[in-house]
């Protein structure tokens, strides 16, 4: 059983979008499917923290040197339950995932555009959810143990 999450859909920046398109075939490698270059924003109704020890194993790191990038990513696995239990990811730099000024923000990133393909706009609510384990507690200021 896992974490049951949901978000309401809010407009970005495109920075994820950027870095997606640069390096989508190395994210598609790693995730093992094709990787739309986006993202989908979220707005949480609460922090969400990266680092809490239920989703210690599912995590993916997604070092620089592996695909030449300026920052480690983290992304987790998770099912968009309201749009067919579609397969996605979370996606946030390690940067943002220690530091972010809302971290009740996440990014999702999925094989498809999420937005044309299920008509989705802003202030639409995305129910996901999330592997939970029992994994150690890690101290968000080193991410090393992941």
């Amino acid at each position: 059983m896992g974490d049951f999450l949901r978000g309401r859909i809010q407009s970005g920046k495109g920075d994820a979008a950027r870095w997606l398109r640069l390096f989508n075939a190395a994210y598609s490698r790693k995730l093992q499917m094709p990787v739309y270059p986006g993202s989908l924003n979220l707005a949480l109704d609460h922090n969400f923290d990266w680092f809490a020890k239920r989703y210690r194993a599912s995590t993916i790191w997604f070092g620089r040197e592996e695909y030449g990038g300026e920052r480690d990513i983290l992304l987790l696995p998770c099912e968009l339950i309201n749009l067919g239990r579609r397969k996605a990811f979370l996606w946030t730099p390690t940067t943002a995932a220690r530091n972010r000024p809302d971290p009740w923000v996440v990014e999702l990133v999925c094989d498809v555009q999420l937005r044309e393909t299920y008509g989705l706009v802003d202030g639409d609510v995305v129910v996901f959810e999330l592997a939970r384990d029992a994994g150690i507690e890690i101290d968000s200021r080193d991410t090393r143990q992941l």
